[in-house]
């Protein structure tokens, strides 16, 4: 027999799925109207945020997929300023390493035709991670596709030291709420064209 807290999950599990079609729309929407500039504006912003932050730190990113707002600027700016930049490689059980990219260098096309570094690539240990969403609300809950690798990244990463977790969107991806479930890894910040948003407390 199916326990209340069964029947709570499917309902979050298909809430988030409508929700999925809709954050997906509205980025492509914005990606078409204005992927270009607001990739600058991120990339603008994105470097006023790390030259803010205390200490030396190792900055991930991911190379775009679909209709994901471009980081690879902001990434490359950050290198020029000395940054170590890293980008994501995807492992089986939602496992994510992180490796030293630099500008211009060859990535493999991997699974479902993502863009990521060579395994031969030096693993680095961020501690300021931009993310790729679908959809976010103000108190950093974050929808991704569905397979929990940033999930199992950020909570292996946090168990072991402090990192600082940026979602990286256009402002058309902002949802009033995100359902949340327990595994689920909330974003400290989230980085769009016109804003830097701290998360706010429950």
């Amino acid at each position: 027999m199916l326990t209340e807290a069964t029947h709570d999950l499917d309902a979050v599990s298909g809430l988030k799925v409508r929700l999925r079609e809709e954050a997906s729309a509205r980025r492509s929407e914005a990606w078409t109207r204005a992927g270009e500039s607001a990739a600058k504006a991120v990339a603008e912003a994105g470097l006023r945020l790390a030259a803010n932050l205390d200490g030396e730190q190792i900055i991930a990113g991911y190379h775009p997929f679909r209709y994901e707002l471009d980081v690879v600027p902001l990434l490359a700016a950050l290198q020029a300023k000395r940054y170590p930049v890293a980008l994501p490689r995807s492992h089986p059980e939602r496992r994510l390493t992180f490796h030293a990219w630099t500008a211009g260098a060859p990535l493999e096309r991997r699974k479902l035709g993502m863009l990521e570094p060579p395994e031969t690539a030096e693993e680095l240990h961020p501690s300021v991670l931009f993310v790729p969403l679908l959809a976010f609300d103000a108190r950093g809950n974050r929808l991704g596709y569905g397979a929990g690798f940033y999930d199992v990244a950020l909570s292996t990463m946090r168990a072991e030291r402090r990192v600082l977790a940026v979602g990286v969107a256009f402002d058309e991806q902002e949802f009033p709420a995100i359902p949340a479930e327990p595994l689920d890894q909330p974003l400290d910040m989230v980085l769009t064209p016109t804003r830097l948003l701290t998360r706010e407390a429950s």
